[in-house]
């Protein structure tokens, strides 16, 4: 299997949401910083063959304080700063890569868990359809809030999917569309919005349950209970 892809981790956000004033990548996770985890499982799928960091100088500072190791040491290749806006910071890390490899793929540091397969099958279907996303099929109920709090409507679920990273595209795809994004349009949520713009229509890939984001102090907690679990069994 080629290695053909920069793998660019985001991991310059707040992480207002955590609560603790503190970037979640450096948040302790199974004795390792956040970070660490999703460094390692992009490593262990053979597509990567590089990986960018994009983390503030501050937070990167913080990393080197709090862990005693810098991006290098948890298996990066390359930092950036990042950016006010998510999507600028991922401009930032998709120039920053290494301009042989023809496919980028992005990931949110705060998705510690995504196994390589899925990393894999991301890639996969990038080859064969220009970009693709991990996503899982919505499975809720949705109801759409009328005046007073009240229910106006259900919203049929039928062919609504949850987007997550990793998400990748070809290297020029994906540049075609962060240099296309139109400002008026408001901030894109993720790199597929970016692409649809452009008239790309990535493929979706279903991704298993474990591939949730870190978001929520509740989150950070069952993360931890199944990399407990993972070890106890190996």
């Amino acid at each position: 299997m080629a290695s053909d892809t920069a793998a660019v981790v985001l991991a310059a956000g707040s992480g207002r949401r955590m609560g603790g004033g503190i970037n979640k990548a450096l948040l302790p996770l199974h004795g390792k910083p956040l970070l660490a985890h999703t460094i390692q499982n992009l490593r262990a799928a053979p597509s990567v063959a590089q990986i960018v960091v994009v983390m503030s100088d501050l937070d990167h500072q913080q990393l080197q304080e709090k862990w005693g190791m810098d991006v290098a040491a948890l298996g990066g290749d390359l930092r950036v700063e990042g950016d006010k806006e998510r999507w600028l910071s991922c401009k930032n890390g998709c120039l920053a890569a290494d301009p042989a490899l023809p496919l980028l793929l992005i990931q949110d540091a705060a998705r510690a868990l995504t196994q390589a397969e899925t990393t894999e099958s991301v890639l996969k279907a990038c080859r064969e359809y220009g970009a693709a996303l991990a996503a899982e099929p919505l499975a809720d109920t949705l109801k759409k809030e009328g005046p007073g709090g009240k229910v106006a409507g259900t919203v049929p679920r039928e062919s609504l999917w949850k987007a997550q990273t990793p998400q990748a595209a070809t290297r020029k795809l994906l540049l075609q569309a962060l240099d296309a994004w139109p400002g008026e349009r408001g901030v894109p949520t993720d790199e597929a919005m970016m692409l649809e713009a452009i008239g790309v229509a990535p493929a979706l890939v279903p991704a298993p349950a474990s591939n949730f984001k870190i978001t929520f102090p509740s989150d950070l907690e069952m993360a931890e209970a199944i990399l407990q679990a993972q070890a106890s069994l190996s």
